[in-house]
């Protein structure tokens, strides 16, 4: 599968920078938040403590009391108009919002917006982390909210639990509602300029790496097409090479019937130089009896001439000219059944699919591929029957040819190779086996691999096989080894069947 390297940078790059950008704005948002509220925190805690310094005397009648006052009674103590101006003065030109003081028992004691005043806050978290002497901040936006007796809209507050101490001990807790709307805002727009940076560095990154990946794509591309074609003059350099070894085996089937057959040639010249006197005579008295009309025919002999050419004739045994001519067909037959098969096996119909039955394609591919082995070799064919395949006639030849030239390499001058053809479901299954040395396992893993050879310098190519696996996997089948060193090898070769019968 070709793996589209342009399409796939846009894709992941595209997500990628996605994400990266929305991190780095998330996470500057968020710590400017966090460090936001760490800042407004602690100036509370400074404004609660001079708070205490500067009012806690004014403020602790009414806390000591507060405890034994009607929610009403506490909201109209004479203290409270006294102590809201008290706070109104301390915090003006400040951006607190509104202010609170509990007593330790979470009762509102006092409160910039009266109605608040007697309300119980004992469970409030933000009280209880107070309590616990630890101060705790929460920043919420408001659509209204009530600020010194007046009501403001659209606003960020951040609101503070304090404890208040007064000689070292903990009498209380402040809660102060500060404005952080401005500093937020500005964060905000901090927080856009700095995401349209992000962003606009991102493209200016992503558009260098989309031109360099684009220029590496281009470049893959080149080396893919010359690989391609230098593979595909390597595969033609085997093909030619393996058409050269079985022309050669070819070559050397033909010469012992074209030897016998030139021989047998020769004889039936001289054989025919032979009755080349008889022939003649009986030409002559054929026609002289042609020519008469009487019963009998009367011949003068010349002397002379009759002791030259008849009294030294033999006559010949017409059985063995029978026996010549039987031979000489036979090297006839022998040699037009090579063509067969060659015809057979080449198969010009090569870019056709069409049914085929492997067992022919066996038996055409041996008789060719066997003259290119050791005739010193035992063979043993155990075809089953099988069904038809649809398939390249030639490729699947192609496959079979380099498979057995391969176990009989393998084998050299002595061992034995098996073919096997046999059903298994809905597959043809042919094995193409030797009992030679085998394949060692540093090689076993690789001998598939394109350019990959075992052989000798200047003996192979290391496409075969690879070839091979790519035309079987092309028509929808598999190719697969099983090899033990020293006991011998077995290709498999499975294909989907055509079409079953019911």
């Amino acid at each position: 599968m070709r793996f589209h390297l342009v399409r796939y940078f846009l894709l992941t790059s595209l997500v990628a920078f996605s994400i990266v950008a929305g991190s780095l704005a998330y996470l500057q948002n968020k710590t400017a938040l966090d460090n936001l509220i760490t800042q407004a925190e602690s100036s509370n805690v400074n404004l609660a403590r001079t708070f205490a310094n500067s009012l806690w005397a004014e403020f602790e009648p009414l806390v000591t009391r507060a405890s034994t006052l009607s929610r009403e009674q506490l909201q109209g103590a004479p203290e409270q108009p006294h102590l809201y101006g008290l706070v109104q003065g301390m915090m003006a030109g400040t951006n607190a919002l509104k202010v609170k003081v509990f007593n330790l028992e979470g009762l509102t004691v006092f409160s910039t917006e009266a109605s608040q005043i007697g309300d119980d806050k004992s469970k409030n978290g933000g009280y209880l982390s107070a309590v616990g002497e630890r101060a705790a901040s929460e920043l919420t936006h408001r659509d209204t909210f009530s600020a010194f007796e007046q009501v403001v809209e659209d606003l960020d507050v951040i609101s503070s639990y304090v404890p208040l101490y007064a000689g070292g001990k903990l009498v209380g807790v402040f809660e102060i509602y500060s404005d952080m709307t401005p500093l937020i805002d500005k964060i905000d727009e901090t927080k856009y300029l700095v995401l349209g940076a992000v962003v606009g560095l991102s493209i200016l990154l992503y558009i260098a790496l989309f031109l360099i990946v684009l220029r590496a794509n281009n470049i893959i591309k080149d080396q893919d097409a010359a690989n391609t074609k230098v593979q595909g003059q390597l595969a033609n350099s085997d093909k030619m090479a393996s058409l050269g070894r079985m022309v050669a085996g070819v070559a050397h089937e033909l010469n012992t019937p074209l030897a016998f057959v030139g021989s047998n040639v020769s004889m039936m010249k001289e054989v025919l130089e032979d009755i080349e006197l008889p022939n003649r005579w009986g030409a002559r008295l054929i026609e002289l009896t042609q020519q008469s009309d009487k019963p009998e025919v009367v011949v003068k002999l010349n002397k002379q001439r009759f002791s030259s050419e008849i009294e030294a004739y033999e006559p010949m045994d017409m059985g063995e000219v029978q026996e010549l001519l039987d031979s000489t067909l036979s090297g006839v037959v022998q040699m037009q059944e090579l063509v067969v098969n060659l015809k057979n096996f080449t198969r010009l119909d090569r870019a056709k699919v069409s049914e085929y039955n492997l067992n022919d394609a066996i038996k055409n591919v041996f008789y060719i591929a066997r003259s290119s082995i050791a005739t010193t070799i035992e063979f043993e064919q155990d075809l089953g029957e099988i069904y038809p395949v649809s398939c390249m006639p030639s490729q699947i030849n192609q496959v079979l040819m380099n498979l057995m030239i391969n176990a009989g390499q393998a084998l050299g001058d002595e061992g034995k190779m098996t073919l096997r053809s046999r059903m298994d479901g809905n597959d043809v299954v042919i094995d193409v086996a030797d009992n030679g040395p085998g394949i060692k396992p540093e090689d076993r893993e690789h001998i598939f691999d394109a350019f990959y050879t075992t052989k000798g310098e200047g003996e192979g190519t290391g496409l075969g096989l690879s070839i091979c696996k790519d035309i079987i996997t092309e028509h929808g089948g598999s190719l697969t080894v099983e090899t033990a060193v020293g006991e011998g090898t077995c290709f498999t070769i499975r294909l989907p069947v055509a079409d079953l019968p019911n």
